[in-house]
């Protein structure tokens, strides 16, 4: 190597002028080892499969005509391959076979790239016709910014609607699950496949990132310490709950559950977790702590939606989070790092008499500085009594409010304000003043209906309103008439207010059913607000021709409220 380093100073010193062709230079003397070195470098860098390129593309002919139900054939040349090497399926010979683009009736598709070298692409219109076709190199590291052809031919525009390049072969992997958000940043669940014999014997790593826009997922931590398998006749999944941020870290509650592979599922056995991650300097892997909580509490013992459990900080080091007892949902107080804890039912009578409902009702509330942990203990129609729990010494209080018709949903905490939906169908968005929430006992009576807020679209026979999603000071109520979004046919319903929560206006033609490029809602935390707009996280999958490979959007909203017409791809770092 030192004799290496030697020759390229004196090349650059002596020889600034001197051209070498490779058929001049001996494979045995130093400039043939420093050519044979830079090709391994470039052969290095062209086969690191380790990363992966997703394009979504518009094709048309010079007027802009898209070419609707074409197709695209595409594939890539290594650049550092100078001996004809075969192409292979997944580029395992550092050459990919080529895979095939349907395009839509606008003339867009999905282009992915597990290589590095130059991507040749030949574009043919609805006919089966050749029309042009177009060259350029594909990276590491590539923008959509960055983005340039080397050639084109043809009748035909090769046009970049979004590029996303990842530096894992995510595309290869279908587990996308939005967690919520904390602290301003989103948060999502990643799992990359690392041995494959079937589908039934596979093994993975679980990632989370995390996102202060929606789009660009900066921060990537693997989450050691844990399994992820199948095996035949069991499976080993992680649940995950929604994050927490404690003033210096991001918290998350893990169940690594053993179950039967085939449905229903069994459950056979779990283990109790928690992950922390630091907010300031996200590391790229994080080690989970095991959690003991009481005897036969189990994290998130339940239906896949893990994230429709609440997770809370209190604040003073104590946290909440909502194990299962018996099957059923029991939230719980503790601290982190040692194993008392208090459950809320038992001790605080909390009550779920309506799991929908109630679950939401646990709400972190904060009046003149002090946080207080909301509970319901009873409803019954016109009146929700809750128990106000007092974080930093747990004293608490009964409050009573009531509203000129039944109560649809807890009591919720939006700028300052309290408010739920009540009444039959429709129903209404009403406000409670907050002035006796401290005092012995109160009753608290609506006092003021939120404009336009009717629900006469939505029906259903549970509480409606899901989530509250909030920034710069717009705040987006979603409503659906499912309680976990996943009962087919789901009525989602989504309002906006960004005047104090003294109005609303309804957000028109929601996306989530309208195209192929838009899937149906199955969680409230696909649904997100960053910047005063909405968001909306998913994964669809898309065909090259020999198998479906997920792609992993966000749709955002406009100033106005609509929808933009096309989501973005996601971006991970």
């Amino acid at each position: 190597m030192k004799r290496v380093l030697s020759l390229l100073f004196f090349i650059l010193f002596y020889a600034k002028c001197s051209i070498f062709k490779p058929s001049q230079l001996d494979p045995g003397e130093d400039l043939g080892t420093l050519q044979s070195l830079l090709r391994l470098l470039a052969l290095i860098d062209a086969f690191n499969t380790q990363s992966q390129s997703v394009l979504f593309m518009k094709f048309t002919d010079s007027n802009g005509t898209p070419y609707g139900g074409g197709a695209v054939e595409y594939s890539v040349y290594n650049e550092a391959d100078e001996n004809g090497v075969a192409t292979s399926d997944f580029g395992e010979t550092g050459n990919v076979r080529t895979y095939t683009a349907t395009l839509d009736n606008f003339g867009r598709g999905f282009l992915f790239f597990s290589e590095r070298g130059i991507a040749k692409l030949s574009l043919k219109n609805a006919a089966n016709t050749f029309v042009g076709t177009a060259d350029f190199r594909i990276y590491n590291g590539i923008t959509k910014q960055s983005f340039s052809l080397l050639n084109q031919t043809g009748n035909a525009q090769f046009l970049v609607e979004d590029l996303a390049n990842y530096r894992n072969r995510l595309a290869t992997n279908f587990t996308f699950t939005p967690l919520g958000s904390a602290n301003g940043r989103q948060f999502i669940y990643l799992e990359v496949q690392t041995s494959f014999t079937a589908t039934d014997r596979n093994t993975s790593i679980g990632y989370i990132a995390s996102s202060a826009d929606g789009e660009y997922y900066d921060a990537v931590t693997r989450i050691d310490g844990v399994t992820i398998e199948k095996n035949v006749t069991y499976e080993i999944i992680l649940k995950i709950s929604n994050p927490v941020f404690n003033g210096s870290e991001y918290i998350f509650f893990l169940s690594e559950e053993k179950r039967d592979y085939s449905p229903p599922n069994n459950f056979q056995s779990n283990k109790n977790l928690a992950l922390r991650i630091s907010a300031f300097s996200p590391p790229s892997s994080a080690t989970v702590q095991l959690k003991n909580l009481p005897t036969n509490y189990r994290f998130f013992n339940g239906a896949n939606g893990n994230w429709y459990y609440p997770a809370l900080y209190l604040g003073d080091g104590r946290y909440m989070a909502t194990p299962t007892l018996s099957g059923a949902p029991r939230p719980i107080l503790f601290y982190l790092d040692t194993d008392t804890s208090s459950d809320l039912i038992s001790d605080f009578s909390c009550t779920i008499s309506a799991i929908d409902r109630d679950l939401l009702g646990f709400q972190l509330v904060t009046y003149s500085g002090i946080n207080y942990l909301q509970c319901p203990q009873n409803y019954a129609g016109t009146s929700y009594v809750i128990r106000s729990i007092r974080a930093s010494d747990l004293i608490f209080n009964q409050i009573n409010f009531t509203a000129a018709a039944n109560f649809d949903s807890p009591v919720f905490q939006v700028e300052g304000k309290l408010m739920a939906l009540t009444g039959s169908s429709p129903f209404s968005g009403v406000t409670f003043p907050t002035g006796s929430y401290t005092n012995l006992n109160p009753t608290i009576t609506q006092n003021a209906t939120i404009t336009n807020f009717n629900t006469s679209s939505i029906g259903g026979t549970t509480s409606r309103l899901r989530t509250i999603k909030s920034s710069n000071s717009n705040h987006y109520f979603v409503l659906s008439n499912s309680p976990t979004f996943t009962a087919l046919p789901t009525n989602v319903q989504i309002f906006r207010s960004n005047d104090g929560v003294n109005s609303v206006t309804s957000i028109p033609a929601t996306p989530f059913s309208l195209s192929e490029y838009s899937v149906a809602i199955i969680s409230p935390e696909q649904i997100q607000s960053t910047n005063g707009l909405l968001n909306y996280s998913y994964a669809k999958s898309f065909s090259n021709g020999s198998v479906n490979l997920p792609v992993y959007f966000t749709r955002f909203t406009n100033s106005d409220g609509t929808w933009e017409d096309l989501p973005r791809l996601i971006k991970i770092k």
